[in-house]
């Protein structure tokens, strides 16, 4: 139906137009581009039919093209000017048309305004939403470096604690085991010492020696013997308490039993 009416108009405006060659074969070009759907390109066609001879039925059918094409807002144009057109210009039956036509594009037209405006609210809205969820993404994130900093700071807190404790451990093995060597020393002294007064024991020969001898054995096997407790004690201490690995942090307490002539041996420490 569309082709009827601009092929009608074209015809007319060559009927009209026979006197200017140009313009009408510019029309039948326009003509056979608009029955090849090149609507576009057979209004740019007609507007150089127009300009070589401004008859109004140019402008009637460039409007229709335009209308093709989708060019709603120079179709509107160039329908207006059809319509300003004097009377003995502009046939009734297509300002009719015209202003029907005139009508409908400015419903697309608002239509199509109405859904820029929805289509920009809701590109504004889903950036919006974009730079929120940017800005969560970086506080998290910032969170999360500061949990980890956090992490790192209290993991070093810990590890620096682990080898203070573990230096004072050392130190602590260090003293008790010089302890140890020192008391197996004085043992081992004190034990050749006693053994030396028993000899000089039997072989005494009169009563005082007997009892000078006597009392001297028990004195240095005494001392002896404390000094053996003592060194096998700190000996132990020392194998306890000298660190070994990741080994969990233990208490250290060594007590002795009592020992000949009522002494006490013993020793303590926490680590």
């Amino acid at each position: 139906m569309r082709r009827f009416v601009l092929l009608a108009a074209l015809s007319l405006a060559t009927t009209a137009l026979g006197a200017n060659p140009k313009a009408s074969a510019l029309a039948k070009d326009a003509d056979r581009l608009y029955k090849d759907n090149k609507y576009k390109e057979a209004a740019e066609t007609l507007r150089q039919a127009y300009e070589a001879d401004p008859t109004g039925l140019y402008l009637y059918n460039i409007a229709r093209a335009y209308d093709q094409a989708g060019e709603l807002e120079l179709s509107q144009e160039y329908y207006r000017k059809y319509v300003a057109l004097p009377s003995d210009e502009a046939q009734p039956d297509l300002v009719k048309k015209a202003n029907l036509a005139m009508d409908r594009i400015r419903t697309l037209m608002a239509r199509g305004s109405a859904d820029k405006q929805v289509r920009d609210a809701e590109k504004k809205r889903l950036e919006e939403d974009a730079r929120k969820a940017e800005a969560r993404a970086d506080a998290e994130a910032s969170e999360a470096r500061k949990q980890r900093q956090e992490f790192a700071e209290k993991e070093k807190a810990r590890k620096d604690a682990e080898n203070k404790q573990v230096n004072v451990r050392k130190l602590a093995a260090y003293g008790t085991g010089g302890v140890a060597i020192v008391g197996l020393g004085l043992a081992l002294g004190f034990g050749l010492g006693s053994n030396g007064n028993r000899d000089a024991f039997r072989k005494a020969d009169t009563l005082a020696l007997k009892q000078q001898y006597e009392a001297a054995t028990r004195t240095t096997a005494a001392v002896a013997d404390v000094s053996l407790l003592v060194g096998v004690a700190a000996a132990v201490a020392t194998v306890i308490l000298y660190p070994r690995g990741d080994e969990p942090e233990k208490a250290v307490t060594v007590v002795l039993a009592p020992v000949s002539g009522g002494a006490v041996a013993g020793f303590g420490g926490s680590f």
